[in-house]
C-alpha cells in the first residue's frame, strides 16, 4: 500500500505549479561561495583554520556519539526533529534545479554495492547514506568525525565493509582521516586519525581531503589484510593492514585512482601537483601502490596548465587510461588515451563538448566537477561531465549532451557493477540514476536531508511557513509538507516573511556580476526588488537581507552601507557611510522591536555600529569585542538597548552581551566551545541559545553557564536560528542536514492522526496528510504533530497509510496512531 500511495503522490508532485524565475540568471561563482565559508572562519588572518576545524569536530563527535545513535533522521523525543527538505520541487528545468523531479544537495560520491540492492553516497557536508533496492534514504553517520564526505567505496570481496575518505577534495576541505564500517554501515571505526595529518609551515593544518578510495583485498584475504590507496588533495596515501596503518606515498595533489581490469597490481593515478608543474600527469604503480613512477607527458600540452586530472578504464579494453584533464583556466583541457601496453599517448578530438551555450556545454569549473567512466562492455561509449554531463558513442571523438533535465554540476558518474546499463550521478543537486545507458534520468533524491542552509532563515509568526536559501539549490519555502518547494535558483541567501501577510516573501541569490539580486514573491508573480542598490558597494557573497519587525513594507540590506526600503523593495536610499573598518562589508542586521529607531549592524571586518535614531547617526561600538568576523545579533524583543553579538573564528570570545546599545560589550562565552558562533537567539522559556559550527548550546540568561542544547542535530554546522512564538517553536539552518525544529517546553499530547481536530481519525486525515506531502494542504492547517501517526517526530507516507488503517479498523502494532501522545 506504502509504495501506491507514493506513486500518487509523486504523481500529483510533477504536476505542481512553481513559480518560474523573473530576475536575471544566477551564474554559479564557486570561488567566491568557498572564500565567503571561509573568510569568516580565519579572519583576521588568510590562513584557514583547518586544524581547529578538525579538533573542534572530532571533540564534537565525541560527545555526540554519548549521546545518540548514528542516526537522527528520526528526531529526538524531547528533542530536535528534522523539517527535512526530503527533497525539494525546484523553480528551475535542468540548471540550477530537475523541476520537476526532486532535488537535495551536493553528492560527491557514488557507491553501488557489488552485491546489489543497496547504493552508498557521499555527501558534500551532510555524511554518507544508504539507500536499499531503491528505498528509502537512511543517514549512516551524522554522529561522525566529519560529515563532509569525499570518497566512497565498497569492498567487492565484502559488501558489508564500507570505506568513506573525508574531507571533499573538491572545495579544498579537511578531513578526519577514513571511516570504515564492517557491517553495511550501522557502525564505523576511524582510520588514520593521525596518519592523514597536514602541515603548514611546520604547523599542524588539519587532514587530508579525499578524492578517491581503492580496495584490494588479497584471495581468501580479510580486512586486516587488504590494501587500501587513497586519493587526497596532497597526494596518494597507502595501507596495506586494512586502514590500521598508513604511508604516504605519492606527494601532490591527486584527484583520480584507477585499477587496471584485469592485472592485479597495476594502478594509476592522476596528480596535479599544486607546487610543481613538473611532477603533474599520469603515474603508474605494478606493485598495487607500493611505488610510481610518471609515465611520458601529456601530449599537446603545457604541464603548468593542468589543475585537475579524473581517470577511468574499462574491462572492454583493459590497457587503456581515459584521463580528462582540467586546466587552471578552469575550462577543459582535453581528454587523452594512454595505451599502457603500447606506452604511447592520444589526444581525443572529443568535439561537441563546448557549444557556446552557458546552460548547455562543459562549462568552466573543472577544478571542482570532473568526472569520467567507461562502459566495462563498450570501450567507445565514454561518459564525461563538468557543469554538464556528455556522452560519446564513438570511443571520444564526439559527444553529444546527456542528463539536462537534472540539475548542473556532475561531480561522479557510477556504472553498477552488475547491470552497466544503470549510471548514477553526483550533483550539485543530488543523486540521479539513468536505467538506460543515459537516455533518461530520474531523482533519486526523496528523502535525502543534506541541504546546506546558509544564515538568513525566516519563519511566519505562526511557524507554519519557513524559508529558507541554500548553496547552489536557491530558495526554498516548508508548508507543512517535509518535500520543499522551491522559488528562486542559483546560491540562495538571506529570507524574509511578511508577517501581515506571509504570502508577500522576500529572497535573494548570492551577488551577481550586475549587482545584488533580491526578490519579491506573492505566489503569484515575482519581481526583482534592486532599484538604488549601488552596484560598485563592497559586499558579501550572500549579503545580509531583514525586514523591520514592526512595518512590514520596510527593509534593511547591506553592502558595506545600510540601505532601507519603505516600500517592499520598490526603491531603496543608502541611510548610513561605510560601516566596516574600510575594506570589510555589512555581515549582519538587527532591528530592535521595540525600538526600530535602534538598529544594530555588524561587519566582516570587526566593526559594530549602533544607530537609536533610524539612521540619521551612527556610533561606532567595539568597546569590549574581539577583532573578528560578527555574524549574527539579536535584539531583547523587550528592551532595544539589551543584544547578544555573535563572532565567528577561534581563540577569542564568541558570545557578547550589551545593556547600554553597545555602549560596552562583555564577553559571556566562558565554558562554549571554542568554534565559530554564527547565531543566537532569546529563547522564553529557555533563555539564550545559539548555533555554532559543532552544535547548539543554551544558557538560563546572559553570563550563566552553558550547556549543550536539546539532543538530536548530527554533528553539523548550524548557521542560523530563528524562534517562531505563535507556534512555540526554534527553528535551526544547518549547513548539510537542512532544518531542525525544537518544540521549546515541549509538544502538548495530541490525538495521533486526527489531523483536522475533529477528536475522529478517519480518511479525510490521510488526505490531509497526503496533501501536505505534496505541499498543498489547506492553509491554516498544522500538520504536525496530529499528523505523525507514528510518533516517529516526522511527518511521512507511513503517517497516510496508518491513519487509513485505523480508519477501517485494522490494528498496526506498535504504532501510535489514535492514541493520545
Amino acid at each position: 500500500m506504502r509504495s501506491v500511495i507514493w506513486a500518487g503522490l509523486c504523481a500529483v508532485a510533477c504536476c505542481l505549479p512553481l513559480a518560474a524565475q523573473t530576475t536575471e540568471e544566477s551564474k554559479e561563482d564557486v570561488s567566491a561561495r568557498e572564500e565567503y565559508f571561509w573568510a569568516q572562519r580565519s579572519y583576521p588572518s588568510t590562513v584557514r583554520p583547518y586544524e581547529q576545524m578538525q579538533r573542534a569536530f572530532t571533540r564534537t563527535a565525541s560527545q555526540l556519539q554519548a549521546r545518540f545513535s548514528i542516526s537522527v533522521s528520526s528526531g529526538v523525543p524531547g528533542g530536535w526533529r528534522s523539517l527535512g527538505p526530503n527533497g525539494i520541487f525546484g523553480a528551475d528545468n535542468g540548471f540550477f534545479s530537475s523541476g520537476p523531479m526532486l532535488d537535495a544537495g551536493r553528492v560527491t560520491a557514488v557507491a553501488p554495492s557489488p552485491a546489489g540492492g543497496a547504493l552508498f553516497i557521499g555527501t558534500a557536508s551532510g555524511g554518507v547514506w544508504r539507500s536499499s533496492s531503491g528505498g528509502y534514504w537512511i543517514p549512516l553517520t551524522d554522529s561522525q568525525c566529519n560529515l563532509t564526505i569525499g570518497a566512497v567505496t565498497v569492498d567487492a570481496a565484502d559488501p558489508n565493509v564500507v570505506y568513506a575518505g573525508t574531507g571533499e577534495y573538491n572545495v579544498n576541505s579537511w578531513g578526519c582521516g577514513i571511516l570504515r564500517s564492517i557491517d553495511g554501515g550501522t557502525s564505523w571505526a576511524q582510520l588514520g586519525a593521525s596518519s592523514f595529518r597536514v602541515t603548514l609551515g611546520g604547523q599542524p593544518n588539519g587532514s587530508a581531503a579525499f578524492a578517491k578510495i581503492l580496495v584490494s583485498r588479497p584471495a581468501g584475504g580479510t580486512v586486516s589484510n587488504t590494501v587500501l590507496l587513497g586519493a587526497t588533495n596532497v597526494g596518494v596515501y597507502r595501507s596495506q593492514d586494512g586502514g590500521t596503518t598508513w604511508s604516504f606515498i605519492l606527494s601532490g595533489a591527486s584527484a583520480s585512482l584507477v585499477a587496471h581490469p584485469t592485472r592485479p597490481g597495476v594502478v594509476f593515478a592522476g596528480n596535479s601537483d599544486n607546487f610543481t608543474a613538473s611532477r603533474r600527469g599520469l603515474y603508474k604503480s605494478v606493485d598495487n601502490g607500493a611505488s610510481w613512477a610518471l609515465l611520458p607527458q601529456l601530449p599537446g600540452i603545457d604541464v603548468s596548465n593542468i589543475r585537475r586530472i579524473e581517470l577511468a578504464t574499462t574491462a572492454a579494453a583493459p590497457d587503456l587510461v581515459y584521463a580528462l584533464v582540467g586546466g587552471t583556466d578552469s575550462k577543459l583541457l582535453g581528454i587523452f588515451l594512454w595505451d599502457d601496453a603500447a606506452g604511447t599517448w592520444k589526444k581525443l578530438s572529443a568535439g561537441g563538448l563546448y557549444t557556446g551555450n552557458s546552460r548547455g556545454d562543459f562549462g568552466a569549473q573543472a577544478w571542482y566537477d570532473l568526472a569520467i567512466a567507461i562502459d566495462p562492455r563498450d570501450a567507445n561509449r565514454v561518459y564525461v561531465a563538468g557543469v554538464r554531463a556528455f556522452r560519446s558513442t564513438d570511443g571520444g571523438a564526439t559527444f553529444n549532451p546527456m542528463g539536462m533535465e537534472i540539475h548542473c554540476d556532475w561531480h561522479v558518474i557510477g556504472i553498477d557493477p552488475l547491470n552497466p546499463d544503470i549510471l548514477y550521478a553526483g550533483t550539485d543537486g543530488g543523486a540521479f540514476v539513468s536505467t538506460d545507458r543515459g537516455d533518461t534520468w530520474a531523482s533519486r533524491n526523496a528523502g535525502l536531508t543534506i541541504t546546506q542552509y546558509y544564515p538568513g532563515i525566516s519563519a511566519s509568526p505562526s511557524g507554519s511557513t519557513i524559508m529558507g536559501g541554500a548553496q547552489d539549490l536557491g530558495t526554498h519555502f516548508f508548508t507543512g509538507s517535509t518535500y520543499w518547494n522551491g522559488f528562486l535558483g542559483g546560491d540562495g541567501g538571506y529570507t524574509a516573511i511578511n508577517y501581515d501577510n506571509p504570502a508577500v516573501r522576500y529572497a535573494e541569490t548570492q551577488w551577481l556580476a550586475s549587482g545584488p539580486n533580491l526578490v519579491r514573491f506573492d505566489a503569484v508573480s515575482a519581481s526583482s526588488r534592486v532599484a538604488g542598490i549601488g552596484t560598485s558597494d563592497r559586499h558579501a557573497f550572500i549579503p545580509p537581507y531583514v525586514m523591520d519587525p514592526i512595518f512590514s513594507a520596510t527593509l534593511y540590506f547591506g553592502t558595506h552601507r545600510l540601505y532601507k526600503t519603505v516600500n517592499e523593495g520598490g526603491s531603496w536610499a543608502p541611510i548610513s557611510f561605510d560601516l566596516s573598518r574600510g575594506s570589510g562589508y555589512i555581515t549582519t542586521i538587527a532591528v530592535a522591536k521595540s525600538d526600530p529607531g535602534t538598529i544594530y549592524v555588524g561587519s566582516s571586518d570587526g566593526m559594530v555600529s549602533v544607530t537609536r535614531d533610524g539612521g540619521v547617526t551612527f556610533i561606532p561600538s567595539t568597546n569590549g569585542l574581539p577583532n573578528r568576523w560578527v555574524t549574527h545579533i539579536a535584539v531583547d524583543p523587550a528592551d532595544a538597548t539589551h543584544a547578544l553579538l555573535t563572532v565567528s573564528g577561534f581563540a577569542s570570545g564568541h558570545v557578547f552581551e550589551t545593556k547600554n546599545a553597545g555602549v560596552v560589550w562583555t564577553d559571556i562565552s566562558a565554558g562554549l566551545a571554542d568554534a565559530p558562533t554564527n547565531a543566537v537567539a532569546f529563547v522564553p522559556g529557555v533563555g539564550i541559545m545559539v548555533g555554532t559550527d559543532v552544535g547548539v548550546f543554551q544558557a538560563p540568561s546572559p553570563g550563566a553557564a552553558w550547556i549543550n542544547g536539546p539532543a538530536g542535530i548530527p554533528n553539523v554546522i548550524v548557521y542560523d536560528l530563528i524562534y517562531a512564538p505563535g507556534a512555540n517553536l526554534l527553528l535551526a539552518g544547518t549547513y548539510g542536514r537542512g532544518m531542525f525544529a525544537y518544540t521549546v517546553g515541549g509538544e502538548t499530547p495530541v490525538l495521533r492522526g486526527d489531523v483536522n481536530a475533529d477528536a475522529t481519525v478517519d480518511a479525510f486525515d490521510a488526505l490531509l496528510i497526503q496533501q501536505s506531502l505534496i505541499g498543498i494542504l489547506p492553509a491554516g492547517t498544522a500538520i504536525y504533530p496530529r499528523g505523525d501517526a507514528d510518533c516517529n517526530q516526522m511527518i511521512q507516507t507511513a503517517d497516510a497509510v496508518f491513519v487509513l488503517r485505523s480508519a477501517v479498523g485494522l490494528a498496526s502494532p506498535g504504532i501510535c496512531v489514535n492514541t493520545v501522545k
